[in-house]
């Protein structure tokens, strides 16, 4: 017995293991159904999902026998394990890695073996899905893709229950926390219905009164904020707004204003299928730490600005009379300007339009009284084209007899940090709600498309972009020529047609074409341009892509694996390398979705095999004869129910063996395929066709009575004698018989009215063969139709 090989993460695929919580466990019926499952499929003896200790195998589901765990050093799993690849072995005897094994080697050993590993997060190999039997045995590519296919299953199940532990988990920490979650039903009418267990922690009040029936939840706000509350709400449920986001006091009775308890309040509605709201959610986080300093800081703050107006630095005051503004600094030092041009600068014109009509609004209201003081905030054009933000704060300080005003006096300063800085912190909090709504709508519409016709505008609009694009690569990728569209926005009217947009709905794949485009999905490395491109750069055949000037192409990762890429183009004033840095979650986000996205469509995919193969004949496609007599069992009933005729007709093909002796068993293949697409154009679909083994068919013919159903059985007949088979050359003519029956209340089950119709198929054979036969309607004797 050769040593046993160890993957290169045991390590880590081992404190994954532990983590996971699976070792010396109680069954699980799922895993348990699993096992027997793949024990059917491959017929085996044995069938087990084994577990890869540091020492041992430890076996968490197994039909066929009773022992727990075994040695490390004496499993085959371990090889599995170890390489990451599915292996089996049709005689171990002849293995040299297991001929000495003492599983082998003793009375009753095991002789064939497969299995697949079970792995999570791609390179984690934590066990096995196996079958072992006493005999040697070869197994089809089919069996093993079983194996493969239940196996990943598991794995995917396994995974998912992980990450469901985890969300529990992290609720659990949040219901311990200085946030309290809150749920409002909207029917039969807005009511809470879910308050957690910290509310008397964060808002005072226990959960078990919040939801009594007879508490209101604004009852406990403070009144000059509770209206307020009212209609925001209001406004959630109406549509009309998005979230609610609001600071207010709560308050105990008898507590003043002062130690009321401030209040940071979010909430957004969950949204059925059809876009109706059935829920706010909500989470209140209580701030008056917070809240208090901020109050004392925006005091703070004014009482610095009125100082601030008092000094020198950046002064400036206009003459109102004469219409002269003095500064106390040269303009060069904001807007770029030399000492000569100066002299000729007029100050109104280097403000854009619509900021200079806002800041004289703001003079006005100053002057007349409506403002303790005049304060603005506007943009002066840099010589080299840019803008400066400045904040200007002043008061009046001279005033006529009449009580006009005369002079202003005040201070500014630059602020465009501070203004990009602000617009930087907006993007990103509404980046980040944008990804929360992104990953809450996927969940509910498991449609990745949807959610890129929302984000994606989004992020044009936050990037000043006018072209934007995302494409998803197909599994298993190796050329990286293909996109498939989920998102697309081509800007220009021309371009922007209902077409354009509904591309990702579609499903359509482009062909990537252009350096710039392979250094992305091969490299993973975002690429900017900030020049014309050409279509050796990039091109998306087969579409007509407009212009583009400029260009950010960033990679959308799955841990490390490249699997789509969003382009983003045409950028008033080009793209900056802060965008990396701003839409990073976005493009993590939308990397997950896209494998979520994939996973669920396999594991769909693979679900749907299975109950393909579990109910269809892998020859002819035809139900199965499980399948078949389930059917007639329900339509057994039905009648004994509600008396509704049903008719049942039993089909053999003469003389089909010596198809098979004469032209092969391909050719018989051939003839049964042909007779049962024959047979199906000549039924209607309400009626069950099916295959009960070898040449034997049957119909169920549901609702019908016997004389009606024997005039369709006569059709099939027909069509099978018309005209011989083809097959690669050779004329194969091809009749049949049948036998059918009508359901009578005297037949007490489902066999008794099977052996009548059988009974008719034998008159049939017994008569010369090709033709139809029906139990008569008394049980005198057969009707023949020919």
């Amino acid at each position: 017995m050769s040593s046993v090989p160890v993957p290169e993460n045991e390590s880590a695929r081992l404190q994954l293991l532990y983590e996971l919580d699976l070792l010396d466990t109680q069954a699980d019926p799922l895993f348990d159904r699993i096992t027997g499952l793949v024990k059917e499929l491959l017929d085996a003896d044995v069938a087990v999902i084994s577990l890869i200790d540091k020492e041992r195998q430890w076996f968490k589901a197994k039909v066929g026998f009773d022992v727990a765990e075994t040695p490390r050093e004496e499993s085959f799993c371990t090889h599995v394990v170890a390489s990451g690849d599915t292996m089996h072995i049709d005689n171990a005897l002849e293995d040299v890695r297991f001929s000495s094994n003492p599983h082998v080697v003793s009375e009753g050993g095991i002789r064939s073996y497969a299995g697949a590993p079970i792995t999570l997060f791609d390179d984690h190999h934590l066990g096995t899905l196996c079958v072992i039997s006493q005999h040697p045995n070869k197994f089809s590519n089919t069996q093993l893709r079983y194996l493969e296919t239940l196996a990943h299953w598991l794995s995917e199940t396994i995974a998912d229950r992980y990450a469901i532990d985890n969300y529990q988990a992290e609720r659990d920490v949040l219901a311990h926390g200085p946030v309290c979650a809150v749920v409002w039903r909207v029917e039969p009418h807005v009511h809470l219905s879910y308050v957690a267990e910290n509310a008397a922690r964060v808002l005072g009040y226990s959960s078990d009164y919040l939801l009594r029936e007879d508490t209101h939840f604004e009852s406990i706000v403070h009144p000059e904020e509770r209206d307020e509350l009212l209609q925001r709400m209001q406004n959630v449920l109406d549509g009309k707004q998005e979230v609610l986001e609001m600071d207010y006091r709560v308050i105990q009775p008898g507590q003043s204003d002062a130690d009321a308890q401030w209040i940071q309040h979010y909430a957004r509605a969950d949204r059925d299928s059809a876009g109706n709201i059935v829920r706010v959610r909500g989470y209140l986080l209580n701030d008056s730490k917070g809240k208090r300093m901020e109050m004392a800081l925006r005091e703070a703050n004014q009482n610095f600005e009125l100082a601030l107006a008092a000094g020198e630095f950046f002064t400036w005051s206009w003459d109102m009379l004469a219409d002269e503004l003095h500064v106390s600094h040269p303009w060069s030092l904001i807007a770029g300007y030399s000492a000569d041009e100066e002299q000729q600068l007029n100050w109104r014109e280097v403000i854009p339009a619509e900021d200079l009509s806002y800041v004289q609004q703001r003079m006005r209201e100053h002057a007349t009284g409506h403002t303790k003081r005049f304060d603005v905030r506007f943009r002066v054009k840099h010589k080299h084209g840019h803008y400066v933000w400045l904040h200007s704060v002043g008061r009046i300080i001279a005033r006529d007899e009449m009580g006009q005003a005369t002079k202003i006096a005040g201070v500014h300063h630059d602020i465009s940090r501070q203004v990009a800085d602000e617009k930087l912190l907006a993007q990103q909090t509404e980046l980040l709600e944008l990804v929360s709504h992104v990953q809450h709508s996927f969940m509910l519409s498991k449609s990745f498309t949807e959610v890129c016709d929302h984000a994606l505008p989004k992020l044009m609009a936050m990037t000043a972009s006018h072209v934007g694009f995302v494409g998803e690569l197909p599994a298993q990728s190796q050329h990286r020529n293909l996109l498939r569209v989920h998102g697309i926005r081509l800007g220009t009217a021309q371009h922007e047609s209902e077409s354009v947009k509904r591309l990702g709905q579609q499903r359509l794949e482009v062909e990537a074409k252009g350096q710039l485009l392979q250094s992305v999905l091969t490299a993973g490395e975002p690429k900017f341009h900030h020049q014309r491109l050409k279509p050796e750069d990039l091109s998306l055949a087969p579409l007509t892509l407009p212009p583009l000037n400029n260009a950010l192409i960033m990679p959308l990762y799955f841990r490390r694996e490249v699997v789509g890429l969003m382009i983003l183009a045409n950028a008033d004033g080009g793209f900056s390398q802060r965008y990396l840095g701003l839409l990073r979650p976005m493009l993590d986000t939308f990397g997950t979705l896209m494998h979520m996205r994939r996973m669920d469509e396999e594991r769909q995919q693979a679900v749907e095999t299975l109950r393909k193969l579990a109910t269809t004949d892998e020859l002819t496609g035809l139900a199965n004869r499980r399948v078949f007599w389930e059917a007639a069992q329900q339509r057994f009933d039905e009648f004994m129910r509600y008396q509704v005729p049903m008719t049942i007709a039993i089909i053999d093909l003469d003389h089909f063996k010596q198809v098979n002796d004469t032209f092969g068993h391909g050719a018989g293949d051939d003839v049964l395929r042909e007779f049962c697409r024959r047979t199906q154009a000549q039924l209607r679909d309400m009626d069950l066709f099916g295959r009960l083994g070898g040449e034997e068919f049957a119909i169920l013919f549901a609702h019908t009575a016997v004389d009606d159903a024997i005039q369709a059985l006569e059709r099939v007949r027909k069509a099978i004698a018309a005209e011989p088979v083809s097959v690669e050359g050779e004329e194969i003519a091809v009749t049949i018989s049948a036998g059918m029956a009508q359901l009578r209340q005297s037949d007490n089950k489902l066999d008794q009215w099977m052996a009548r119709a059988d009974e008719a198929l034998y008159q049939a054979k017994e008569q010369g063969r090709n033709q139809c036969v029906a139990v008569s309607e008394n049980e005198s004797g057969y009707t023949k139709l020919n």
